[in-house]
């Protein structure tokens, strides 16, 4: 009986004072603990490299600037191949792998633009480019958030060199 009397009077400290019951040193850590008050200590220097999230990085332009823009990308072997790459990744799922609108997605919804037509390999690098990273007309997304920088011209090299059939 004084067993049972024993457990009856320690489950009701666990119940109605759990602060006791589980009070151990280590238990307190996050309640005091080290805050950071916001504008009450001037701010970390930003990173180099990092992403912005408001604006426009400066290498970004209007579309009727866009054809102004120059490839800093020079037409390699390995530009090709990482344009090939990229290209594989992120535009064959419409475009195909040759670029007349015959890939997956492509096919089953409205077809996008073909590559290798005139219309798109008279068009200047930054205008390609301006394409990838904002979209173009209705049907294209906006891969400027998920294409990095430099990808982008090595796409461009690649859909300038690969799909040209007047070469």
């Amino acid at each position: 009986m004084k067993t049972f009397i024993t457990i009856c009077i320690m489950l009701s400290f666990s119940f109605f004072i759990p602060q006791l019951s589980g009070a151990m040193p280590w238990s307190w850590d996050m309640y005091d603990q080290p805050s950071h008050k916001a504008q009450e200590e001037e701010a970390p220097a930003q990173p180099e490299g990092i992403v912005p999230t408001t604006g426009k990085p400066l290498h970004i332009v209007e579309r009727e600037d866009a054809e102004k823009l120059k490839n800093p990308v020079p037409v390699t072997e390995e530009s090709l191949e990482r344009g090939k790459d990229r290209y594989n990744i992120y535009c064959a799922t419409c475009h195909g792998d040759t670029g007349k609108g015959d890939g997956p997605v492509g096919l089953k919804y409205a077809p996008p633009t073909d590559l290798s037509d005139e219309y798109v390999q008279t068009k200047p690098d930054g205008d390609i480019y301006y394409t990838i990273t904002y979209g173009g007309l209705v049907i294209m997304p906006s891969y400027g958030d998920s294409v990095l920088y430099l990808d982008r011209w090595h796409i461009v090299n690649y859909i300038k060199q690969t799909f040209n059939n007047n070469q």
